[in-house]
């Protein structure tokens, strides 16, 4: 099967030839060839395209990614970002102080930023690396993250107390930029869409918080992705144990979950109605431990989730200094292990 066969198997709850694995390790294989990020988002975009297509025949990952997301929303609409060696980048400042700002930004400066139009153009040669043989997926920050980072996430997380009208104003705002700066990449190809929405995490926000403000945007992402014909997957960082049984109000097929989420106890409660991935430690096991332990880790998830759909996904981001080798012991165990059929009962 190839990759996105692989991979579309698991959405649509039929146990493929093999695992299915979106460990790509493009941070890593990119800081190994010696470039910053921003030298690499610098690259022509061909150029970027085709090491990416690379480093996903070399280390395996079932995705390509595509897309222009995140932190440099806030760039593209006026904003201050900081570029890192590695890593995503930061923002200096947030994109406004007052959500009554919000009037005079024009979110169609997003499509004349020079790295969107970058991005847009190494998507298209993405695509057409991909050629059928593996989904492109696209996709940046969830609303709630996003509006954190053009207000500042602690201003938002008082607001969610003191001033709720304009916190659901912030992120109606946030909703439309993200549709705007996906929706191009859409249009070219892309097949799956997803969100990393960590100042979701129970870590940072109360479950009742999540429910009234960030669940319902997170909704309206997915249900838009879909309307679109993308599969989609969602990333929520750290503890998510108390809002696990809401994950399927978001509409997503796929969640990938921290190792701080109790994977067995997510599994009966999602009862397949979700694919669940993730789960590995990616400091304290993947980054730090022998390829062996690492895939050890794996093993034991897939052997816990026996009959379950599953994605070999990072417990969360890979730190770019992470082994190479690790990587590729996980895509290995992926590439030559077969899921056992899925049980009806866990798929019900």
């Amino acid at each position: 099967m190839t990759p996105k066969q692989v991979y579309d198997s698991v959405i649509e709850r039929v146990a493929p030839d093999r695992y299915p694995t979106t460990f790509g390790g493009q941070s890593i294989a990119v800081r190994q060839l010696g470039y910053t990020q921003e030298q690499f988002m610098n690259l022509p975009p061909k150029e970027s395209a085709e090491i990416s297509y690379h480093i996903a025949k070399l280390y395996g990952g079932d995705l390509l990614h595509a897309g222009f997301g995140g932190t440099l929303f806030t760039a593209a609409l006026g904003g201050k970002v900081k570029f890192r060696e590695h890593g995503s980048p930061d923002v200096e400042e947030p994109l406004i102080n007052s959500i009554s700002e919000l009037d005079k930004i024009d979110i169609t400066r997003i499509r004349e930023y020079r790295y969107y139009q970058r991005a847009l153009e190494s998507a298209k040669h993405t695509i057409r690396l991909a050629g059928g043989e593996y989904n492109v997926a696209v996709g940046g920050w969830g609303v709630f993250t996003q509006a954190g980072l053009f207000y500042g996430a602690e201003r938002l997380m008082r607001a969610t107390l003191r001033d709720k009208p304009a916190v659901k104003a912030l992120l109606d705002f946030t909703f439309e930029v993200i549709k705007y700066a996906q929706e191009e990449f859409i249009e070219l190809g892309a097949t799956v869409g997803g969100c990393a929405d960590p100042t979701s995490s129970g870590d940072l926000i109360s479950k009742k918080i999540f429910k009234e403000f960030s669940l319902p945007y997170l909704r309206k992402t997915y249900d838009w992705f879909k309307s679109k014909g993308l599969k989609t997957t969602l990333h929520i960082c750290g503890n998510i144990n108390d809002r696990i049984d809401l994950i399927p109000d978001t509409n997503t097929d796929v969640i990938s979950v921290d190792y701080k989420v109790d994977i067995n106890r997510a599994a009966q409660i999602l009862a397949g109605r979700v694919v669940i991935g993730g789960n590995a430690d990616p400091a304290g096991i993947i980054l730090t431990e022998k390829p062996e332990a690492v895939r050890k880790a794996y093993e034991k998830i897939i052997e816990d989730l026996d009959g379950i759909p599953y994605i070999l996904m990072p417990g969360c981001g890979i730190p770019s200094i992470t082994p190479i080798e690790n990587i590729a012991a996980v895509n290995r165990l992926a590439h030559s292990t077969k899921p056992s059929p899925y049980f009806k009962e866990a798929i019900a």
